[in-house]
């Protein structure tokens, strides 16, 4: 079992490597919903596996949406993505290790997966003020829980940001960059049909939940 200290050295650098891979060239427009302004793009990582980076207005103050992702233990009561979500153990105060599971995602086309992720969250300087980022990967945690029905999923570096839009204190836009493997027997063209369709659900669920505040 790994240290608290080589878990916090492995999620840094998942973090770092998903701000770079965030703001790498080479993305193309994988879908795009015109009434809500949703992007999803798409390319292939070093491994040539898609991974989708997908963006979204949300009206919601930055502050807001930070505190709902934030809060791993009552994020499924809102995001319709997740079936369970809990901190299986808090490294510090900005880096942890979380156990998830998926819902039926592609319209029912990929069953449930869980996962288990070592995160950090700090703010990074933007080009409109500080943005939030929630950033990290998978992790191999012994004491995460373990469902012989479900299959796990890896998370390559990845990240949530949460980016301040000027002059709209009650606004913010949201990207998502996304690199899973969902493992277990799965075609290739099922995949790219529910990945983007699993972003723009998370985006979806970002707006009923705003519409509440």
């Amino acid at each position: 079992m790994s240290t608290d200290a080589e878990y916090i050295k492995e999620i840094d650098e998942a973090y770092d490597l998903a701000l770079d891979i965030v703001k790498s060239e080479g993305w193309k427009k994988e879908k795009h919903d015109k009434d809500t302004d949703t992007l999803v793009e798409m390319k292939k990582n070093e491994k040539g596996r898609k991974i989708y980076r997908g963006k979204a207005k949300i009206k919601m103050s930055q502050q807001a949406m930070v505190e709902a992702l934030k809060n791993t233990d009552t994020v499924k009561e809102w995001n319709t993505t997740l079936l369970e979500s809990k901190t299986l153990k808090k490294l510090d105060d900005k880096h942890q290790i979380t156990y998830q599971v998926t819902t039926d995602s592609g319209g029912g086309l990929v069953s449930s997966r869980d996962f288990v992720y070592g995160s950090k969250f700090d703010y990074i300087k933007g080009e409109t003020g500080d943005v939030f980022v929630m950033g990290g990967k998978s992790v191999d945690y012994p004491d995460a829980p373990k469902v012989n029905k479900i299959v796990r999923a890896i998370n390559g570096a990845g990240c949530q940001m949460v980016i301040p839009v000027p002059g709209e204190d009650g606004e913010c836009e949201v990207l998502w960059l996304m690199d899973c493997d969902f493992k277990g027997w799965m075609p290739s063209n099922i995949l790219d049909v529910a990945m983007p369709i699993a972003q723009t659900q998370f985006f979806d669920s970002l707006r009923k939940l705003a519409a509440k505040k």
